[in-house]
């Protein structure tokens, strides 16, 4: 009799101590995987990127750090303007006026499609269009298209964390400096080949 009074009280005390199981879920079947089913709402992100240039072969071209801001149109794709800063790599000889380590900055708009919907492991790709200008007032002015595929891990619904392989090809079309500072000038691009870490954030601010 006193045993089975003691496993009526350990089983009722289970129970308790268990309110947020539903019936068909059993508290040995691990964590939930975190709910990446966003809907439509704001979505801000922070990004570092280096990259190798064909300008050089290959070799060391620099990197990228920007920031993005956009719009979570659905749990399978989303669209951003980011803004970039960085550096890029120019070798003596390869086009003119000007070489060596030029600034960049520049904006692009990119959308993002993910393979899954609600997955601890998300796979995704992007494809975007950017504007970018080297070396400020005496540099080039360029852009072209940008593709990147990754996958992202849904660490909350409000933060994941992504890494993709990058290709980026910028067509540098004319100088930015005077007549006289660009003299020889010859349109060029440049074949941008890297990878990127991006932190993303999801705010609730939008019903």
């Amino acid at each position: 009799m006193r045993e089975t009074t003691l496993r009526q009280v350990l089983a009722v005390l289970f129970f308790l101590s268990t309110p947020g199981l539903s019936p068909a879920q059993s508290p040995f079947d691990g964590p939930a995987v975190p709910d990446s089913s966003r809907h439509f709402g704001l979505m801000f992100d922070i990004q570092c990127a280096p990259h190798f240039s064909s300008l050089s072969s290959y070799a060391d071209g620099g990197y990228t750090v920007s920031l993005g801001f956009g719009l979570n149109f659905s749990p399978l794709f989303q669209m951003a303007i980011h803004v970039y800063t960085g550096r890029e790599s120019i070798p003596p000889g390869s086009v003119k006026p000007l070489d060596g380590w030029l600034p960049v900055g520049g904006a692009s708009l990119e959308g993002t499609v993910f393979l899954t919907s609600v997955s601890i492991v998300r796979p995704y790709g992007t494809l975007g269009y950017g504007l970018y200008t080297l070396a400020g007032g005496k540099g080039y002015n360029g852009g072209g298209p940008h593709f990147e595929a990754g996958v992202a891990w849904e660490l909350a619904r409000y933060f994941s964390i992504r890494a993709g392989a990058q290709y980026t090809i910028i067509r540098f079309h004319d100088p930015t400096g005077e007549a006289y500072q660009a003299a020889g000038f010859e349109p060029f691009t440049a074949h941008l080949l890297g990878g990127g870490i991006r932190f993303a954030f999801y705010p609730s601010v939008l019903p």
